[in-house]
């Protein structure tokens, strides 16, 4: 039988077929067990009482009682006896003996009670009771009259108080037997008696310790309880006592005050604080030593495991927190940790604690003590003489003892992901005059400029370090060799601007060397010497360059450094610029439903330029930013056009960069552009990548709800090739899935990659967003896509992108003509 909660009733059959009332309910008195007695008693229909409030069929002046009554339930006294008045199920009034027992989970509350009931005016109740209740109790319980002689005894009270047989106590007085004496052998009086107090007042005893003698002559300490007996005019008959024999605890407190005594010592000489936690009672002691170390008086402290963890510094909490249940586990290492503490006047302090726990014989955590030490002023003085160290004191950046130790693990990591590293060595050109010319402190200050614009040219992952003098190290990730030449031409970009140190202003460039992993060489030291002797080679060639370890690198970082000058000089000049259209159509009946702008570039020498080459440079130098506004102003004004020329509504999609989308002014922007140009907001399309969408995602929510109320629609491209996390994308207000191409290049009904577009078709659908397949090239692509649903298709078996004019013509088209397999544009 159980409950809701998991809650199992022993001993089942036993219980169903006993001759009285058993029933078990919860704190509210709902009953969620009655016994085959309990509905026979009450006439009720088997099984009818579970889930009845039985408290408020008691007459109206008796319920305050009762349900004060079960408050008095503790963890030391979980016992108690009340007699009820009740009506039978024949109409009949009757009184009943409820026994009640409460049951209580780790934090003390109380989860359920069993209740035996008895019709007390069948005299036989006590016969019952010793064979069918308190015969299964493992604590001691007896019941005594109203002169205090023994009535029952269960047999762990017989087999604690010495008796053989519970007949030879039966009609004695227990205090003369039991409770006569003090520990002492000192004669305990009854009128000192707290039993006997009980049977002249009515009051419970809960949890008194006291000392009872055992018939074979020795004493041993209790706990005990006692509830007293009424008659049906409330008058006190007796009482019922249950007891405890807590030998083994008494003894666990002498060795604690022992054990405090000592530690109070051992703080006085060492300056340590020690601390107790007490899992019976739920509280933490803690000594004078941990207050002060925790800044914090007596009446701050709440003195449980909850206050003690507020203490913690926030982001140590789940780390103190595992240690602490690990502890309390048996076999599992000791509470040994160190970690911050926040005082309340926000002074953050470091602590080393270190602690054991006590197990009882089923190993439950009965008690934990420990120390506590503040080596806040320690693990500063570890961390200054760490710093200096291994640290320049003038920029606070890496020494060259650091940097060698930074470049062995870069070489490491860049080995195990299969990727370059880029090891620059950096110079500074024009230094020593300054230092002779303008003094040493304008020439520290140089150096501080300069460390801080080098870091701010890092990527993400890179190191920087003052090697000596006027010469820096950096270590740079790079994903592929092609981004070699752009990240160490950014660095040397940042020397390239004036320094304003004091009153002065300087133009101080530097030279670089680099040295790349492996390209190079695989070893570290040899690296580093590569990039030296490149570094000095460019200063003596012709200074403010850079200078690879290997000379076709060099031609690549002067290609790129070309083309970035001509990019930058079209872009002012927003010359060589165009754009291209690449029509989307519709999977089912071929209609022409939207196009994607896609930029273009030629150079002053007549050179189309693929997109792969300058728009990562754009990108990276931010020019993409200045050139996105055209590109989009641009795509809106020819779709408006299209429009107005009669041809069919088609959707404009426009890719945006990473810095574009991060712009928070992008919507005020876009509102702009169709003002200007004219296109209604439903007509634009916004394409995103799933790398944009991962860096922010609140800010990101923002950004595509601000697109979404103007009616503009968002698109993911290339979906699957980034993050694609699942559990953020139906997070995000996106009207289109867009799939990459890789995956559509190789379609077979039974690749993996077909797999792959199912799934992704699926989860489209799934969250009500158009499907679009990029890069469709043949009519077997096509035929797969449109049987797995896909909605929209773009790709070369349909048109290539185009100008403006061409794709004009492609929309004039029918759209039988677009949608056959054999065409193209």
């Amino acid at each position: 039988m159980s409950d809701s909660s998991g809650v199992e009733v022993q001993y089942q059959d036993l219980v169903e077929n006993h001759p009285f009332i058993i029933i078990c309910y919860r704190p509210d008195t709902t009953i969620f067990y009655a016994n085959r007695a309990a509905h026979e008693y009450f006439a009720a229909p088997p099984g009818s009482l579970s889930g009845h409030r039985w408290i408020h069929d008691l007459p109206e002046d008796r319920q305050p009682e009762n349900r004060a009554d079960l408050l008095r339930y503790t963890p030391d006294a979980p016992v108690r006896t009340i007699e009820n008045p009740v009506r039978r199920g024949d109409g009949a009034d009757r009184w009943i003996r409820w026994t009640s027992r409460a049951f209580f989970n780790a934090a003390g509350e109380i989860t359920h009670f069993q209740t035996l009931g008895i019709d007390v005016t069948d005299r036989k109740q006590g016969e019952l009771l010793r064979e069918n209740l308190l015969g299964s109790l493992a604590e001691g319980v007896f019941g005594i009259d109203a002169d205090g002689n023994y009535t029952f005894l269960n047999p762990a009270a017989c087999e604690l108080l010495g008796f053989a047989t519970e007949a030879e106590a039966l009609g004695r007085n227990s205090h003369e037997l039991s409770h006569h004496t003090r520990p002492d052998g000192q004669a305990f009086p009854p009128t000192e008696c707290p039993v006997y107090r009980v049977l002249r007042t009515g009051d419970s005893l809960h949890a008194r310790e006291e000392y009872f003698w055992s018939r074979a002559g020795h004493g041993f300490p209790v706990l005990i309880n006692a509830a007293p007996l009424f008659d049906a005019r409330g008058r006190v008959t007796g009482a019922v006592v249950s007891f405890q024999d807590i030998t083994e605890r008494r003894a666990a407190r002498r060795a604690l005050e022992q054990r405090e005594a000592e530690l109070r010592e051992a703080q006085q000489i060492a300056h340590l604080g020690n601390w107790i936690s007490d899992f019976e009672a739920g509280v933490i002691r803690w000594s004078d030593e941990v207050f002060r170390i925790f800044g914090l008086e007596y009446d701050q402290w709440g003195a449980t495991h909850e206050a003690f963890m507020k203490a913690v510094h926030p982001e140590d909490r789940e780390r103190v927190q595992r240690a602490v249940d690990d502890a309390l586990t048996p076999e599992s290492p000791e509470y040994d940790i160190e970690h911050r503490i926040v005082r309340p006047d926000g002074d953050i302090r470091v602590v080393y604690q270190r602690g054991t726990v006590d197990f009882d014989p089923q190993g439950r955590p009965q008690r934990m003590a420990g120390v506590v030490h503040d080596i806040t002023e320690r693990r500063e003085a570890e961390r200054r003489l760490h710093f200096i160290t291994y640290h320049d004191a003038l920029t606070g950046l890496p020494n060259r003892t650091r940097f060698g130790e930074r470049a062995d693990q870069a070489v490491a990591d860049a080995e195990r992901l299969g990727r370059p590293l880029v090891l620059a060595h950096i110079g500074l050109d024009r230094f020593k005059s300054v230092n002779e010319g303008m003094g040493q402190a304008t020439g520290d200050e140089v150096l501080q400029h300069v460390a801080r614009r080098l870091e701010n040219r890092l990527p993400v992952g890179g190191v920087l370090a003052r090697l000596g003098g006027d010469e820096f190290g950096a270590l740079l990730p790079v994903e592929a060799p092609g981004a070699v030449a752009g990240s160490v031409t950014r660095l040397l970009e940042s020397l390239r601007q004036v320094i304003k140190a004091g009153e002065h202003e300087l133009y101080v460039p530097g030279s670089i060397g680099v040295a790349v992993y492996p390209h190079d060489t695989r070893d570290t030291a040899d690296l580093m010497r590569r990039a030296e002797s490149a570094m000095h080679l460019a200063k003596r060639t012709e200074g403010n360059a850079i200078e690879f370890s290997s000379g076709d690198l060099n031609s690549d970082v002067r290609a790129r450094v070309s083309l970035e000058g001509q990019l930058r000089r079209a872009v002012d000049h927003q010359e060589g610029f165009f754009l291209h259209y690449q029509p989307r159509v519709a999977a089912g009946d071929g209609r022409v439903v939207g196009v994607e702008a896609l930029l273009r570039w030629q150079d002053a020498a007549g050179t189309v330029h693929s997109p792969a080459t300058f728009i990562p440079i754009l990108e990276e130098t931010g020019l993409i930013v200045e050139l996105g506004q055209w590109i989009l102003t641009e795509a809106c004004r020819q779709c408006h056009a299209w429009h107005q020329a009669g041809l069919p509504a088609v959707r404009m999609s426009v890719n945006l960069a990473a810095p574009q989308f991060r712009d928070r002014q992008m919507a005020t922007s876009i509102d702009r552009v169709l003002a200007e140009t004219g296109l209604d907001p439903n007509a634009l399309e916004l394409e995103v990548t799933e790398t944009m969408l991962m860096a922010d995602i609140e800010q990101v929510i923002r950004t595509l709800g601000q697109f979404r109320k103007r009616g503009v629609r968002v698109a993911l491209d290339d979906f699957g090739t980034g993050y694609s996390s699942l559990a953020y994308l139906r997070r995000f207000p996106l009207d289109v899935l867009k799939i990459d191409r890789s995956f559509v290049a190789d379609l077979q009904p039974s690749a993996s990659d077909a797999a792959i577009v199912r799934t992704i078709l699926g989860l489209a659908d799934n969250l009500g967003l158009e499907s679009v397949a990029e890069g469709v090239e043949t009519a077997q692509q096509q035929a797969f896509l449109q049987e797995e649903g896909c909605q929209t298709l773009q790709g070369f078996l349909f048109a290539r992108p185009q100008s403006a004019a061409d794709c004009e013509r492609f929309l004039a088209r029918p759209a039988s003509a677009i949608a056959h397999p054999g065409y193209r544009a």
